[in-house]
């Protein structure tokens, strides 16, 4: 929360009758002014007050105004407009080519200078909110599991995904099984300027051979993934399940940015970014001969490596702690009881499931802890006493898995393909699950 109001600027000049003109220049236009003789503390001030706007002096005693610039971290500096005297021109130049807004050689013109600096207060309040609007987006996609935590390799995908996010090249994500790679697809997504368009999820092991290209291409009776991607991001998961005649009708999309559907001769433009994934190491796709090369090096210009849970030291706590809260506040239930003991068998645990591993032990364990009285090691282990009992919490997991899935397809307004995102199951293993409990989407809807 910023605690100054908006159009706030410092000014920070040694000549008291240059801050006192510049002051009350801004003042008439509606700006608070805040004033500085010298670059000492302003640092700690632009910190503290966070203004919109930062009118600075370039030479001044003890500390210029490009040491106070450059001292600041881009991501938290607010604009800079320089005010020089000629012979300090070339430092100011030489300030703007490392990210200040403008200078003014004095003496300035008045009504330029209220130009650039509601110019320069402008830009930097869409910034701000388009950083705010981004952590936004982030808390309501379910990132979680990927902000929380400060492993270094969790902290390396963090700062990829921001970066690639921007970017419009395909993205090879690795990583082990559980490890968030869908997330992560769908972090790069919502991050990006496509962010408003569909996200769609190919599982690639679940297309026949027979229906690729009615899948993937589609008709124009019946649309296929690339169609309902168009203008958003396609998301082919477990991409070596293809076959190398499979992967070389996709290279052509890649290479042409056209296709063909499957009841016409006409290509038609795709506009798209495609992301991928493998649970294979990046080695092994070209040794074993799981993926194309050509294919291979157009889908992987950008790659992210999701880190195995086992080296993430004390995160694997943070995130249990985390998915425990989330799984009770669901339910309104308290949360159980964790002692020291089971923590430590927790960080000592190999999650070979990783992340999704994770969450189902702790969303397992509020849930039977709603039936009896269990331990952690317990769920670990896939012990739970007797006959009796396990058969009791077999029907709680029922009815848990039928009030969730419920609950996400009235949510969710019946898109299927969005429901099984939203629960981080595949299409194939949601039907399954709806025919077990007994499930109607039309009914519910």
């Amino acid at each position: 929360m910023r605690n100054d109001v908006e159009n706030h600027v410092l000014i920070i000049d040694d000549e008291p009758e240059v801050r006192r003109a510049l002051a009350y220049l801004f003042a008439k236009q509606g700006w608070i002014t805040s004033e500085l003789s010298n670059a000492k503390d302003a640092r700690a001030k632009i910190l503290q007050k966070k203004p919109y706007l930062v009118i600075c002096d370039v030479r001044m005693p003890g500390k210029s105004g490009l040491q106070l610039f450059n001292e600041i971290d881009p991501i938290e500096r607010p604009p800079f407009i320089f005010i020089s005297a000629h012979a300090d021109v070339e430092m100011a130049v030489g300030a703007m080519q490392q990210g200040a807004y403008t200078f003014f050689e004095k003496p300035y013109e008045a009504k330029r200078l209220l130009h650039a600096a509601n110019n320069a207060a402008a830009q930097y309040k869409l910034s701000l909110q388009n950083s705010l609007l981004l952590q936004q987006v982030s808390d309501l996609s379910g990132l979680d599991q990927l902000l929380i935590g400060s492993s270094a390799g969790l902290q390396a995908v963090r700062k990829m995904l921001v970066q690639f996010a921007q970017l419009e090249a395909p993205v090879m994500i690795l990583g082990e099984t559980g490890t968030g790679k869908e997330l992560a697809a769908k972090a790069l997504h919502t991050l990006s300027k496509r962010a408003a368009k569909p996200f769609v999820t190919v599982d690639c092991a679940a297309v026949s051979a027979g229906e690729f290209a009615q899948s993937m291409f589609g008709s124009h009776a019946k649309p296929g993934y690339v169609d309902k991607a168009n203008g958003g991001t396609l998301f082919l998961d477990e991409l070596t399940s293809f076959s190398y005649e499979q992967q070389g009708q996709l290279l052509r999309l890649l290479e042409s940015g056209e296709y063909q559907r499957l009841d016409s001769i006409d290509q038609v433009k795709a506009d798209l970014r495609i992301v991928s994934a493998t649970n294979l190491p990046k080695d092994k796709l070209l040794e074993d001969n799981l993926l194309r090369k050509d294919l291979k090096y157009r889908l992987d210009n950008l790659t992210l490596m999701m880190p195995p849970l086992r080296d993430s030291g004390d995160d694997i706590v943070l995130l249990f702690n985390h998915f425990i809260a989330k799984c009770c506040q669901l339910h309104s239930l308290p949360p159980p009881t964790v002692s020291a003991v089971e923590l430590s068998t927790l960080m000592a645990h190999g999650w070979p499931g990783n992340v999704r591993e994770l969450k189902h032990v702790a969303e397992r364990l509020v849930i039977y802890s709603k039936v009896k009285t269990t331990s952690l090691l317990e769920v670990l282990s896939g012990e739970s006493a007797p006959e009796s009992q396990r058969q009791g919490l077999r029907a709680a997991v029922a009815e848990f898995e039928k009030a969730l899935i419920s609950k996400v397809i009235v949510e969710q307004q019946g898109r299927m393909d969005e429901v099984a995102e939203e629960l981080a199951i595949g299409r194939r293993t949601l039907n399954e699950k709806m025919v077990k409990l007994d499930l109607d989407r039309n009914t519910l809807l």
